[in-house]
């Protein structure tokens, strides 16, 4: 018998944590992987005792909100990860000045998610740094906005052909 998997997801922003939620954890769920989202703590109001979330400001603050996560939940069978973009990653990331030697941007994905799971450095931390952004990945297949905005069909197929129209004139200027 397989045993349940907690998933932490540190996501950079409310798409992120949104896509974690309402698609991925009814995905994983099938997989006996429950999955939670929270987006990386930017800064904290210390008198009115509140967090505020969203937005990769810099690596301390990201590593910080995982290592306190981390202490949350210090069972064996809960794992952690990121979506984080790699465009805009902040400077003081592990290795950035390394990656932006190298010219394969899938080499430079592999250099920074090694040196962010070392820095982290605990086994059940798996780090995932996206490549592209995660709303570029939406466009590249409007229809599929439909699993997660419901009553929006209407809206979608308006996106869909501004898409269309859009890659149709982009065609004829290559």
């Amino acid at each position: 018998m397989s045993r349940f998997i907690r998933l932490h997801v540190i996501a950079e922003g409310q798409t992120e944590e949104r896509f974690v939620h309402n698609t991925l954890a009814d995905h994983l769920g099938k997989f006996q992987i429950a999955t939670d989202a929270r987006r990386v703590a930017t800064s904290r109001d210390k008198r009115h005792a509140k967090f505020y979330r969203g937005g990769l400001v810099s690596y301390l603050k990201a590593r910080q909100d995982i290592q306190s996560w981390l202490k949350e939940d210090r069972q064996p069978e809960s794992r952690f990860t990121t979506m984080f973009d790699f465009y805009a990653l902040p400077s003081d990331f592990p290795e950035y000045e390394g990656a932006k030697k190298l010219a394969d941007p899938y080499r430079k994905i592999e250099l920074l998610e090694q040196a962010f799971q070392e820095d982290i450095n605990d086994p059940r931390f798996m780090p995932y740094i996206q490549l592209h952004e995660f709303e570029a990945l939406v466009l590249a297949a409007p229809a599929n906005l439909g699993y997660e905005y419901f009553d929006h069909d209407e809206v979608i197929s308006i996106l869909e052909k501004a898409l269309e129209q859009a890659s149709t004139a982009a065609s004829k200027f290559w």
